[in-house]
């Protein structure tokens, strides 16, 4: 109780006055839907199929019985529980859902039970019997769909607790109705006309009302506003009910103020998160196809502002399609048509946009042709375009983005090995409560020919194992400096932070073999703390020089922590200030470090009941590595070198 209450008093610091009215009447809207429940209810007047859009050539999808995401999975031809978190065993209650408290793990994870309950194993699955014609794939999709109707009546259970859940079930309908729109099975036979009449239209006006109904707004207008637009705007375009002509273009309205409000200039969206760009380009992504598909496509701004999006991430890959880690990730999308939770989206969203906007520098040379590109170009016959586009031809380059705090040193060794590095100068995140954010400012990371080597250690988990998701989006996650154990930045709950720290860019620049960045930030200040680093990297050498200078207050005394984290597939060996690092598949020294001595160093392994050297991979999945780690106490300014040598 003491936690939660404390909860509520930290939301309440990142409230604002006008935002305040808003709050008191969501909650009073909540209150009469708990004592008044009514259920909406909303006639289909028509489908509005978009013209000329043709599957017939779709490549062929084997759909699994096992769903598989995160570290667990879900046999989807046995009986599903929906309100089940298979992680722990615990099951969510069947109460009021927007009073059902997600924020522990008393019932489990809610993110676990969300996971499954987004349907995306059901496009696959229709895939499939598109394919093979077995009705028996059919007769489980209706099957599904019916348990889930009768498992969650409006407004009971987890499953109605969160919008954006809601509209991904709403994007992921729309893309089934549309494989079953010619279907002449589904179309003749009446068991399948009294299922979509009784229990699919009715859930879909259900979510779409639900979705124009619960906004995100003011300091909530995250990923999580875009994708109400979106799935609102995707459901309206196809079902016709009384309000779609009003909810569509309010969508439409919304997603063309989000997609310049969250994103800079050159597309880097604002929620400082690297594995949640490919998320909410695809809510951007699937609206722009839609409206294409019906000749009623956005603004030209739009347009313009998803290819800088794109752009961005063309940028932000290395030469083997992985991205740098900054920021959350709990590997979310949005539709699955291969049932892979785990495959490169990135990638697939550079191949659609090569298609969409005939560019092929948006064609990467390992880009395969995939399912999801192919099922949202259907309707331009987008294999035709990807079979004439040249292969881009990518070479990394090194590109800076001054404004928005990402910098990324690119080169080739001598034997065409690619170095990669991060630098991290960037805000905490989007709005009052940065949710997404990790106390980051002035992190470097370094990846050899792709394989990472000094790592972020990722996010692992949300709203469960309180102190993991303590450690990993702290200052100690992170390869910068840590002063007196403190963050950055104030975490306040699992997804909100205070006092957020700021970074000046005081120099960046690349001129001929030299690419230099300087940067400070003011997390520290109310310490009477500045940390100001410098990253320089040398192509001629193939050396990186890392200067950080602590600036303290007269009388200040401090203790600091410098980590290098590392990847699980790399160890690191030290010899007093020298220390050498290798894969250690092939014990092959791939990097050296000079660090400074002023600090004792020490390589720490990671250890069952501590989650400092542990690294996640992927959400709800972390695995042991180690961390390069220098302790120092101080009480004067000092400048402190590091040298990072490519071998």
């Amino acid at each position: 109780m003491k936690s939660k209450l404390l909860w509520f008093i930290n939301r309440a610091r990142t409230i604002s006055l006008p935002e305040w009215g808003y709050r008191i009447k969501q909650q009073l809207l909540i209150k009469r839907e708990q004592l008044l429940p009514k259920v909406p209810e909303g006639k289909l007047l028509t489908v509005e199929l978009p013209p000329a859009i043709k599957f017939a050539n779709l490549p062929a999808v084997s759909s699994k019985n096992d769903f598989k995401f995160f570290a667990y999975s879900v046999n989807i031809s046995d009986p599903l529980d929906f309100h089940l978190d298979v992680s722990s065993g615990k099951s969510f209650p069947m109460s009021f859902s927007k009073k059902i408290n997600m924020r522990s793990d008393a019932y489990g994870s809610a993110k676990v039970v969300w996971e499954v309950n987004r349907l995306q194993f059901l496009l696959p699955l229709l895939l499939d019997y598109k394919h093979t014609r077995d009705v028996t794939l059919l007769n489980r999709f209706v099957s599904i769909m019916t348990e889930w109707d009768k498992q969650n009546p409006y407004l009971k259970g987890v499953n109605w607790y969160s919008n954006i859940e809601v509209n991904i079930r709403l994007m992921n309908w729309y893309w089934c109705w549309l494989l079953l729109a010619d279907d002449e099975t589904f179309l003749n036979d009446e068991s399948y006309t009294r299922f979509k009449g009784d229990i699919w239209v009715p859930l879909i006006y259900k979510h779409c009302y639900y979705s124009y109904h619960n906004p995100s707004f003011y300091s909530s207008a995250n990923n999580h506003l875009i994708s109400e637009y979106a799935g609102l705007f995707l459901a309206t375009s196809l079902w016709k009910f009384k309000e779609s002509a009003y909810w569509n273009n309010y969508a439409r309205k919304g997603l063309e103020k989000e997609i310049a409000l969250q994103h800079s200039p050159n597309g880097i969206n604002k929620e400082e998160a690297a594995e949640y760009i490919q998320f909410i380009t695809d809510f951007f992504l699937l609206s722009y196809v839609t409206a294409e598909q019906y000749g009623k496509g956005f603004s030209p701004a739009y347009k313009t502002m998803l290819i800088n999006i794109v752009n961005y991430i063309n940028e932000f890959l290395d030469i083997k399609g992985a991205f740098p880690k900054y920021g959350d990730e709990d590997d979310g999308r949005l539709i699955l048509p291969d049932g892979n939770t785990h495959s490169n989206n990135f990638i697939s969203i550079l191949s659609t946009a090569a298609i969409l906007f005939n560019n092929s520098s948006f064609k990467r040379e390992d880009a395969e042709w995939d399912i999801k590109t192919a099922l949202l170009t259907a309707y331009i016959n987008g294999k035709s375009v990807w079979d004439k586009l040249p292969v881009s031809g990518y070479k990394p380059v090194s590109k800076f983005y001054k404004e928005e705090g990402h910098f990324y040193f690119k080169d080739y060794t001598a034997a065409n090995k690619e170095v990669y590095a991060h630098m991290d100068a960037a805000s905490l995140g989007f709005l009052s409560i940065a949710a997404h954010g990790h106390a980051d400012a002035l992190s470097f990371t370094l990846t050899i020919d792709g394989l990472p080597v000094l790592v972020d250690p990722g996010t692992f988990t949300y709203h469960t194992h309180p102190a993991w998701r303590k450690y990993f989006v702290s200052t100690l996650a992170h390869n910068t400096i840590t002063v007196n154990n403190k963050d950055q930045a104030q975490l306040a709950g699992p997804t909100m932070w205070l006092n957020h720290f700021k970074c000046i860019v005081e120099d960046a620049a690349i001129n001929g073999t030299e690419a230099q960045v300087q940067a400070s930030h003011d997390g520290y200040n109310k310490m009477g703390v500045r940390h100001r680093r410098t990253v320089k990297y040398n192509s001629s050498d193939k050396v990186f020089y890392i200067t950080d200078e602590i600036a303290l207050k007269q009388g200040i005394s401090v203790d600091l922590k410098m980590p290098f984290h590392l990847h699980p597939l790399v160890s690191a060996l030290a010899n007093s200030n020298e220390v050498a690092i290798s894969k250690k598949e092939s014990n092959e020294n791939i990097a050296s470090l000079t660090v400074d001595p002023a600090f004792k160093w020490e390589v720490i392994t990671a250890q069952a009941d501590d989650p400092l050297a542990w690294y996640s991979p992927s959400f709800m999945i972390k695995q042991p590595s180690s961390v390069l780690i220098g302790n120092l106490s101080l009480n004067s300014s000092m400048t402190f070198n590091t040298i990072i040598k490519i071998l």
